[in-house]
């Protein structure tokens, strides 16, 4: 059903945000103003994670354009983005001083200076898997090309083409896809749980199709990527609740492993190209089995209520505001206000550092590493 799609997503996505609100604080204000930023662009495909707004723009169900999302956006207004505030993809091209936000592609009213720093491309509800949009009517990450050849197009436009091909040269592209393949598509059933009985199989059928993603880029001229992985995508409420562990009955990391593998392969088939793996699991799953290390005694309760308040806001019913969701959320989680529930905040710390998905740490954010971020990103 639609509500269960919606809350499966709603699920899916909060994993990967529990992660980056915890460990990924970073603001632009703290890296060095003076230094050119390392890329002149970013471009951003893949799923509700990274969607600025494009599903504003067309016929489907899953939209974010109404309260209670935008309630810490600047202007207090809902835009789209699966957040009370901004996204990741906002932050992470604030961190690297290209922009403040990255505006949805399909925003008809898209200013045209915003093309030389980048857009997004990515649909909320999305996957690999094209079956996997088929109820919901998103844009499947295997169609999101297509509008990054009418993005060059208004490029070149706007710059000439040997400036417009230099921007898509160095831009960073940053996708992150899958989950809603595991959770919404296979694990519900239906056709691809019959084609694919072991989970294995349908990971291979998904890396194929990222493997044809990725090599569509690099065609249309992108060559510096970061590619997530899957989160422990079997790490549900219900099985804190009956076990007191997460078990990761989706393998995620299998898929991860053999992702790592098959980019690192691609990698060396396509010259010029940095094709870059983003590890969310395994911080995001420490921090579920033990997370005492990060200063919670216990991280179920947050995880049931946290999916409670995001399932019925995707419902629209009116009835989750902001004071239910400081009360239930940020105060357990001892989170500043600054944070927005739903997505990455900024920290109150002076002490701020990049995803540990970047590689760049794998434990709480040493100051040390604003070091490593005013020229480049260590990675690239």
């Amino acid at each position: 059903t639609r509500k269960k799609q919606n809350y499966l997503m709603a699920s899916s996505l909060f994993y990967y945000l529990l992660l980056l609100v915890q460990v990924c604080s970073i603001t632009a204000k703290r890296l060095d103003a003076t230094k050119s930023p390392r890329f002149p662009a970013i471009l951003i495909f893949g799923d509700s994670l990274l969607d600025t707004g494009n599903n504003n723009f067309i016929p489907t169900i899953l939209k974010a354009n109404h309260k209670p999302y935008g309630q810490d956006f600047p202007g207090k207004i809902p835009t789209g983005r699966f957040s009370n505030g901004k996204l990741v993809s906002d932050l992470l091209a604030s961190a690297l001083g290209i922009k403040d936000t990255v505006p949805p592609f399909l925003d008809p009213n898209l200013p045209q200076e915003e093309l030389q720093t980048g857009v997004c491309f990515a649909s909320a509800g999305s996957g690999y898997d094209d079956m996997t949009t088929v109820m919901s009517g998103v844009i499947p990450v295997s169609k999101q090309p297509e509008y990054l050849k009418q993005y060059i197009e208004k490029l070149k436009g706007a710059t000439g083409e040997a400036k417009a091909s230099h921007i898509i040269n160095g831009s960073l592209v940053v996708v992150t896809s899958g989950s809603n393949d595991v959770t919404i598509n296979y694990f519900s059933g239906g056709a691809r749980r019959l084609q694919f009985p072991l989970i294995g199989g349908y990971h291979d059928f998904l890396l194929q199709r990222v493997q044809a993603f990725v090599k569509e880029l690099y065609n249309q001229g992108c060559r510096s990527m970061l590619i997530a992985g899957l989160p422990p995508l079997g790490c549900w409420a219900a099985g804190f609740n009956m076990g007191g562990r997460c078990v990761d009955y989706s393998q995620s990391q299998s898929y991860n492993q053999k992702l790592v593998a098959m980019l690192s392969q691609l990698q060396e088939s396509l010259p010029g190209s940095k094709l870059v793996y983003a590890d969310f699991y395994t911080p995001l799953y420490d921090m579920m089995n033990n997370p005492q290390k990060y200063g919670k005694t216990s991280i179920s309760t947050i995880v049931s209520i946290l999916q409670y308040i995001y399932a019925r806001a995707l419902f629209s019913n009116g009835k989750i505001h902001r004071r239910d969701a400081a009360d239930y959320a940020l105060r357990p989680l001892h989170l500043s206000k600054s944070f927005s529930i739903f997505a990455l905040g900024f920290s109150s710390s002076r002490r701020s550092c990049l995803p540990s998905c970047l590689k760049v740490f794998t434990g709480p954010c040493p100051s040390q590493v604003l070091t490593k971020l005013r020229n480049h990103l260590v990675l690239f």
